[in-house]
């Protein structure tokens, strides 16, 4: 393995002969049809055999990935938001699959894609097919949802933002939506009694937001959540804030937001294998930008669980290798 910060593996790119791919026609501000049009024309031009299925609710990504490779095909390509990704991406590891997981953006947030260099526009994202490379992922679970994440969950303040912004909202302000939430939420700030169980160890206090992340850094929006976070190391980040009011929020956002992570009493990070949460009042929670519920969580993680297509130049630098 080189040893330099941002190491490239040197892999010839892979070639697929049948694929899969589930399109969300309600995802994002592309029209089914014209995302369908965009990937049945360069599918046809590469000689590609392909079935392209529609989703019509909650479980049809799922059960379809699940029996991808039983059925004859070398890749999933999943043309969707990070939900019905992360459903998707929850059916091939569930059938314990060898074949990997493509991202043709087409959701409002698109926050796994963005994290490892996918581009946005249809055209470019499916030309990782045939130019990409293979990459394995750690990932989260959660055992008592039987649901598995690529990014990150969490409860408080994050988990509200997202169950704020509406489909409506998403549409008409796409990634904004988040924004909007997240500044209205500041002022709705409510601090819950927390038992935090990490690797077996209990501690209590009190906090507005518990975040497990394990993608910590998205660059081309800027956003980075904490020093090393990444989905290499075996690993999932705990991210705590406790902040009692509006005006210690902000200085908490802020310093994120400056890449100041360290030295403030509002801000607290761990790193675990397996975490618990119980929260009086219960908190909202969410998984990779999905609502999920309340509070209690349980998580841990499952080192590289998920085998995803990448950009050739995506990199991983030597030190996030488990």
């Amino acid at each position: 393995m080189r040893s330099d910060d941002n190491s490239v593996p040197e892999t010839k790119p892979v070639s697929y002969k049948r694929v899969l791919v589930i399109l969300n026609p309600s995802s994002g501000q592309h029209s089914e049809e014209e995302t369908r049009g965009l990937i049945e024309d360069r599918f046809q031009h590469a000689g590609l055999q392909y079935e392209i299925r529609t989703t019509q609710g909650e479980g049809d990504a799922l059960e379809w990935a699940k029996a991808a490779e039983q059925d004859g095909f070398d890749i999933v390509a999943v043309a969707g938001g990070d939900g019905t990704i992360m459903e998707a991406m929850s059916g091939l590891i569930d059938a314990k699959s060898n074949i990997p997981l493509a991202q043709i953006p087409a959701g409002t947030a698109n926050l796994l894609a963005r994290a490892l260099a996918i581009p946005a526009d249809v055209e470019q994202s499916l030309e990782i097919l045939f130019s990409g490379r293979e990459e394995r992922l750690d990932v989260g679970y959660l055992p008592d949802q039987k649901r598995y994440f690529a990014l990150m969950a969490g409860c408080g303040y994050d988990a509200q933002l997202i169950g704020d912004a509406t489909r409506e909202l998403k549409n008409v302000l796409g990634f904004g939506a988040y924004v909007v939430t997240g500044f209205t939420n500041l002022f709705r700030l409510r601090r819950s009694r927390i038992e935090l169980t990490v690797d077996g160890r209990t501690e209590r206090f009190r906090a507005n937001t518990v975040m497990i992340v394990n993608v910590g850094e998205i660059a081309n929006l800027g956003i980075k959540l904490g020093e090393n976070i990444h989905p290499h190391d075996g690993k999932l980040d705990v991210i705590i804030a406790t902040p009692a009011s509006v005006l210690g929020a902000l200085g908490v956002l802020f310093r994120i937001l400056t890449g100041r992570f360290k030295g403030h009493s509002d801000l607290r990070y761990l790193r675990v294998e397996r975490v618990s949460i119980v929260a009086r009042p219960p908190l909202a929670t969410q998984v990779d930008g999905e609502a999920l519920g309340e509070t209690p969580l349980n998580i841990e993680t499952v080192p590289k669980g998920a085998l995803l297509l990448v950009p050739a130049e995506y990199k991983v630098a030597a030190e996030q290798q488990s």
